[in-house]
């Protein structure tokens, strides 16, 4: 019944809200990415598009998501300010892009396998110019963690939540660079979170 309720823009991003798990995207971007004006930024998963609220109407940007309905909401609110398409990000998709400088992948990584996962980072990879973040934020079991977040990563929408271990390996196969944090402060409901910054080389 919640899936199919999160299914609704407005109610998945009121959830969003609610728990603290919108508000953390928009704190880790704060302590973790610089966003200037005049960059181009591709969101994979990009949801309704309320990341925009919090980005300059200077930067370039782009967003994917498979959700007709996120997709179509981004567009009625968002479509002045960026570009949204409901289609999955693969090699076509990235050979119809001009290179960027950031690509987002909030809440995402952990809802795909490593073996999918591989070709979708080489994708990312061949759309970043030569210096550009790949920037992501997902659930992230670690030792020590309470129950409860342990229990919510359990429980997560996403099939695939990893340690960090995990994180580094899958982002190590294709990235050149990869720095990873965890928090735990970032959602008024406890959880995990791990960012990570996985830089092309110049």
């Amino acid at each position: 019944m919640l899936k199919m309720l999160l299914n609704a823009p407005v109610i998945y991003q009121s959830f969003q809200e609610v728990g603290g798990f919108f508000g953390a995207r928009v704190k880790a971007i704060a302590e973790f990415l610089a966003i200037e004006p005049g960059i181009s930024v591709l969101d994979i998963g990009c949801g309704p598009g309320y990341i925009l609220n919090y980005i300059s109407d200077k930067v370039h940007y782009v967003g994917y998501d498979i959700d007709q309905s996120y997709i179509d909401h981004a567009n009625s609110k968002f479509g002045a300010r960026g570009s949204f398409y409901c289609k999955m990000f693969d090699a076509t998709s990235a050979n119809q892009l001009y290179p960027v400088d950031i690509v987002m992948m909030n809440g995402v990584i952990h809802h795909i396998s490593d073996a999918e996962l591989a070709g979708t980072l080489a994708n990312v990879r061949s759309v970043l110019r030569p210096g550009g973040t790949l920037f992501s934020l997902d659930g992230c079991y670690r030792t020590g963690q309470s129950a409860f977040r342990k229990w919510m990563l359990d429980n997560d929408r996403g099939h695939f939540v990893r340690d960090q271990a995990g994180y580094r390996a899958i982002l190590g196969s294709v990235f050149e660079d990869v720095e990873l944090h965890v928090r735990e402060g970032y959602s008024r409901i406890p959880y995990t979170f791990v960012i990570g910054l996985s830089r092309k080389a110049h």
